[in-house]
């Protein structure tokens, strides 16, 4: 009996060329995708309800940024002009920034003026994050933790106070000049509208520069609202119940590029915290996470867009989302 002869699968090299130009097609348009992404700003508009909240200041609006990276390559600058351009269009009775101005602490310099622009009835106050410091890490350490499970949570060991003396004094005169006040484990109180709100700031808490004591022991009693601006959102951790009403932080990007898995996605950039973006009822306050403006490291966003956010305060008892602007 013959034996069939077996087939043999030729190498052509015409297949191999199709399948390697697809995949460089498909990561040249990918790439292009983020490189989009990270300049399609969102404007969202968020209504709160905050228990208690009197009606003197029901309806007052807040505009939440964060993490512009000024400086940062690519998109940085361009991100900024577009933040400008919305910012200006959102007639904000606070105008609240919670950390990583800029990418290299070296470079809030050239860009500082343009927070002169954005207007803003009761004032503009910040917070500085890690960037803000000099203090970072690569995405790959990021991403090596996430798939490790050991990302950062909590504060780390606090560096030299005297480098952070100095970046909290040439920054403070810098944001002063367009008239956003810094804040450093401070409060600062409003009167607005008939009532009163307290704006309290801590310094990075990531890495061990934010007081949140030094902040409590400033409180005014005689504040109807309470704010609390952190760059870290792990930072609400610390916090009793009825410290603050509301607590505004960044810092995770929403990831900046997220890789979709079963049961979730990878967020690049989030440092292991325990917060994405968006908003969270914690057991102490409301808290809005800010995806951010900018980037860092990578000029890329993937299933994160940048945004600013809008936030209406109501008196209430939930949480609720209206469209974006």
């Amino acid at each position: 009996m013959k034996k069939r002869p077996q087939k043999t699968l030729a190498f052509r090299p015409g297949h191999a060329r199709r399948a390697l130009a697809a995949c460089a097609g498909a990561g040249a348009a990918l790439t292009g995708y983020m490189l989009f992404e990270a300049q399609w700003l969102q404007v969202r508009r968020l209504e709160l309800d905050i228990p208690g909240l009197p009606q003197e200041l029901a309806g007052m609006r807040i505009l939440h940024a964060s993490d512009l990276h000024a400086g940062a390559p690519g998109p940085g600058s361009r991100a900024l002009d577009k933040f400008i351009a919305a910012a200006k269009d959102c007639d904000p009775d606070l105008v609240l920034f919670t950390g990583d101005m800029t990418d290299k602490k070296k470079e809030l310099g050239p860009y500082v003026s343009r927070l002169g622009e954005i207007g803003a009835r009761y004032g503009k106050f910040a917070v500085l994050g890690n960037h803000d410091h000099g203090l970072r890490k690569t995405v790959m350490q990021d991403l090596a933790l996430k798939l490790l499970g050991r990302g950062h949570r909590g504060a780390r060991e606090a560096p030299d106070g005297s480098r952070q003396a100095a970046t909290i004094s040439r920054t403070r005169e810098l944001l002063s000049r367009a008239g956003v006040e810094l804040l450093a484990n401070e409060c600062r109180s409003v009167e607005m509208g008939g009532g009163k709100v307290q704006v309290c700031g801590i310094d990075d808490f990531q890495y061990g520069y934010g007081d949140l004591a030094a902040a409590k022991r400033q409180f005014d009693d005689a504040a109807d609202l309470r704010i609390l601006l952190s760059h870290s959102p792990d930072a609400v951790a610390g916090l009793e119940s009825g410290d603050y009403q509301l607590v505004l932080a960044g810092h995770t990007h929403g990831g900046q590029i997220c890789i979709p898995r079963p049961g979730g996605k990878i967020l690049l950039s989030s440092s292991g915290s325990d917060y994405g973006d968006g908003v969270y009822r914690t057991g102490a306050a409301i808290m809005h996470v800010s995806r951010g403006v900018g980037t860092t490291l990578l000029p890329f966003r993937l299933l994160s867009r940048p945004e600013v956010t809008v936030i209406r305060l109501a008196a209430g008892t939930g949480a609720g989302t209206s469209p974006a602007c």
